[in-house]
């Protein structure tokens, strides 16, 4: 009789699992789910048993094997062989499992970093490089021995690139794909829509889903913006658009509706504008992580009123004559 076939999803979700427990802040929350999610349904008992027979194709991981016997939901594994290898998770005691190609175990092995809500974070990658990542950021960082390749799901991240000749450090961010050797250059993904701004050095821009070229080339001092519908390059004001590395924000004429938005990724105290006043403008630099602060010294300049709802700061029309 055919075994079943693990299906995509079960194996997608699996890869996903064995990311997220691989990431520095995996916790005992994040275990306690993963045995839950193993629970839940025997095709993921499937998806577990499946990598077990490519785990020695794609190297697996020696510095989580473990010689551990385990029953899931009826299912007996087998004891690991010489030639058969597990990714026992250190403080879990089970498997998580990709299931049936190469490009599931890429995803699955990668590092993930994530920050919160008035969150910054320093990394430091095993190649030398550095990232700074902004508050509600997530990436995850994957080396091989052709590249080096970050995928930004959303957020906003620093990144300082050492080089290596024989590994060019890619940033897939918002279907697009960044090419860079040695190099200095932020890059923001949001809504579908990526921006990068080059600091120092240089760095290729293009689809991911473009045929080899070398795209768009920018270089020190030089702004890419780009999705599905546009394309703009421009040289923007540095001290504008890199104020964020030193917990500030610089705005410029910009819509207090979107200052707000860009304020409350700094702060659980959030800010609320009504409609009435959404479309006033706001310009200066103004330190992060103080929402209230921040309402407070708009309303000098601005027709409006603060007002304090629990953690909510809601900022409406002044009703003073």
């Amino acid at each position: 009789m055919t075994e079943p076939v693990p299906s995509p999803q079960a194996r997608a979700e699996a890869a996903a699992w064995l990311a997220r427990l691989h990431a520095e802040n995996r916790d005992a929350a994040d275990e306690a789910a993963f045995r839950l999610w193993l629970r839940a349904s025997p095709a993921h008992a499937l998806a577990f048993e499946a990598v077990d027979r490519i785990w020695s194709d794609v190297g697996g991981l020696t510095d989580l094997k473990t010689d551990l016997r385990t029953d899931l939901r009826g299912v007996r594994l087998r004891e690991p062989g010489p030639t058969s290898r597990r990714a026992l998770l250190a403080g879990v005691g089970l498997l998580a499992i990709t299931g049936g190609s190469v490009l599931f175990w890429r995803s699955a092995s990668a590092k993930v970093y994530e920050t919160d809500v008035g969150e910054q974070r320093h990394v430091a990658l095993d190649d030398g490089s550095q990232l700074l990542l902004d508050a509600k950021t997530r990436i995850s960082v994957s080396f091989s021995e052709t590249a080096r390749t970050v995928d930004m799901q959303y957020g906003r991240a620093n990144f300082h690139v050492v080089p290596d000749l024989k590994r060019p450090f890619i940033v897939e961010a918002a279907e697009h794909r960044i090419v860079a050797t040695r190099c200095n250059f932020d890059v923001r993904c949001e809504d579908g829509q990526v921006q990068v701004v080059l600091i120092r050095g240089e760095a290729d821009v293009k689809p991911s889903s473009a045929s080899d070229g070398r795209g768009e080339r920018l270089r020190a001092g030089e702004r890419l913006v780009a999705s599905n519908d546009i394309e703009k390059r421009d040289k923007p004001d540095l001290t504008h658009v890199l104020a964020w590395q030193n917990g500030y924000e610089m705005f410029d004429k910009e819509n207090l509706a979107q200052a707000a938005e860009e304020m409350n990724r700094y702060s659980t105290y959030r800010l609320e504008v009504d409609p009435s006043v959404a479309g006033l403008k706001v310009s200066g630099m103004y330190r992060v992580g103080d929402n209230s602060a921040f309402a407070h010294s708009l309303a000098k300049l601005l027709p409006i009123a603060v007002r304090q709802n629990g953690d909510t700061v809601l900022l409406t029309a002044d009703s003073d004559p």
